[in-house]
Parts: C-alpha cells; sequence; structure tokens
C-alpha cells in the first residue's frame, strides 16, 4: 500500500510564501497532514506566526488536514523586507484580523510526531529545516535556497542561503533538491510570459505580487517558494541536475522542463 505523505511546510511570510501556500491547499487532498511551520525570515517570527493565523482564516476552502507549528522555542534571524512583500508580509492584501480555526501545536511536541512519512518543504532560512534533520536524519527535503549562475540578492547570496549561511551548507549535505533562482529565472516561471489560471485569493495574490515586481521594475518575475510546491505536486515537470556553488556546496538543482506554465 502506497504511503500517504504528510508535509511540513516551512514559511516566512512572505507574499510568495502565501502564493506557495495557497496553492498546496489548492492540492491538500494529496497529503495526509500539512503542518505550517512559521518561521523568521521575509519577517520576523512574531509577524510569520500571525500571518499563519491569518492565511488560514482567510483561505478559499480551507482544508482539514492543516495546523500550525509555533517554533519560538528557536533563536532565529528576521528582516522586515517592506519593499517585497509590504508592511504586512504578505501585500498588504488580507485583513488584519485573524480567527484560531486550526490547531497550533509546539515545534517540541511537533518534532516527536515526525517520521519518514513526511516530506519538508523549506521556503525560507534553513535554521529550523535544520534542526529538524539533526533531530530526524534524512527525510525528503525540497529547498527553495541557493545559487548557481544567476546573480544574487542578498549580500552576495540567495536570501534564504545567505540568512543562515551555515545551517544551508549543512542541510545540504542530506538528500535534496533545490529550487534556486537558476530554476526560477526561465519563460515559463516568469509571471511577465505567461497567463495564470488561478481563481480566488490566490489568484488576487498572485496579480499583488505582479504589480509589486513592475513597480520595482524587475526583468523576471518569477514566484520562487512557489516553484519549491509545484515540484512537490507536479515532480513530472523537472529534472535535476548536480552542481557546485560558488561558497563549495554541492547542490542537488531543479531545471523546470515542462512546457506548460507553472501555475
Amino acid at each position: 500500500m502506497k504511503t500517504i505523505k504528510n508535509v511540513a511546510l516551512l514559511c516566512d511570510y512572505g507574499l510568495d510564501d502565501i502564493i506557495a501556500t495557497l496553492y498546496l491547499f489548492e492540492n491538500a487532498d494529496k497529503f495526509g497532514k500539512i503542518d505550517i511551520i512559521a518561521i523568521a525570515g521575509n519577517m520576523p517570527l512574531e509577524q510569520t506566526f500571525i500571518n499563519a493565523k491569518r492565511i488560514t482564516t482567510h483561505a478559499d476552502n480551507l482544508p482539514s488536514n492543516v495546523r500550525i507549528v509555533d517554533t519560538s522555542c528557536i533563536l532565529q534571524n528576521g528582516e522586515c523586507l517592506y519593499d517585497i512583500h509590504g508592511n504586512d508580509g504578505m501585500g498588504d492584501v488580507l485583513p488584519s484580523a485573524f480567527e484560531e480555526k486550526v490547531p497550533v501545536i509546539d515545534y517540541k511536541d511537533w518534532l516527536c510526531e515526525v517520521d519518514d512519512s513526511y516530506t519538508l518543504v523549506s521556503l525560507g532560512p534553513c535554521t529550523v529545516t535544520l534542526d529538524i534533520l539533526k533531530n530526524k536524519g534524512k527525510l525528503d527535503l525540497i529547498m527553495m535556497c541557493g545559487n548557481i549562475n544567476e546573480p544574487p540578492n542578498y549580500n552576495g547570496y540567495e536570501f534564504n542561503h545567505g540568512m543562515d549561511a551555515d545551517s544551508f551548507a549543512q542541510c545540504v549535505k542530506y538528500p535534496h533538491v533545490c529550487a534556486t533562482l537558476d530554476t526560477c529565472h526561465c519563460n515559463a516561471c516568469d509571471l511577465n510570459k505567461t497567463q495564470f489560471k488561478a481563481q480566488g485569493l490566490l489568484c488576487k495574490m498572485l496579480e499583488r505580487y505582479h504589480q509589486m515586481s513592475r513597480d520595482r521594475k524587475e526583468e523576471i518575475c518569477s514566484v520562487y517558494d512557489l516553484t519549491a510546491v509545484v515540484y512537490l505536486i507536479h515532480p513530472e515537470r523537472f529534472e535535476t541536475y548536480s552542481a557546485t556553488d560558488p561558497f563549495e556546496n554541492k547542490i542537488t538543482i531543479l531545471k523546470y522542463i515542462s512546457k506548460n506554465p507553472l501555475i
């Protein structure tokens, strides 16, 4: 019998994180538990934890298999990237109010439950991701971080890599695949060159992301975190290759090969 996979989605909300989360919610029937692990990164942890609750309050057709994991027991660094993600971290689209619509579980209690049925989808800095791997060993691991040929976007690094470079270097010693800027900077992943077919809140968030990208006069509009979740749902759209990054980390990189738009 095929094991039903559980998903741990580590998010540093982040406009691209909410897009990735909403897309996962639309495909929730493919998985057992969907555990949203709020981490610091695009915003400080206090804000990302609130944002996780706001998403589960306002999402269209909230799945019944969602929980939120509170990681406040782990020291984490966060930025306030208002020009990229808005004042609230998610494009200033959602109401600030939220309800306790899904269970919230403490990180240490959650960790006791984790087994090899889990896939980790790490969409932010790798601090908490590494802690999970150190405690649980090898798990299926999909990451949005690392970089090879594309110019870095944060102090000489890709953002998620640069926020905790030591943890990133240790995480990629475990079996993994990485969606990097190299992965995302292709025509099929560029919202400037594709018409996405999303509806509801997901569509609204994509439109906001696209608008803010245009305001920043970016040549490519890629929703980086979404790419990693699309791989989780549609691995057949990708192939992988191995490379060594500028920091001597050996990483397995996703390449989007489908003729279909990313979303």
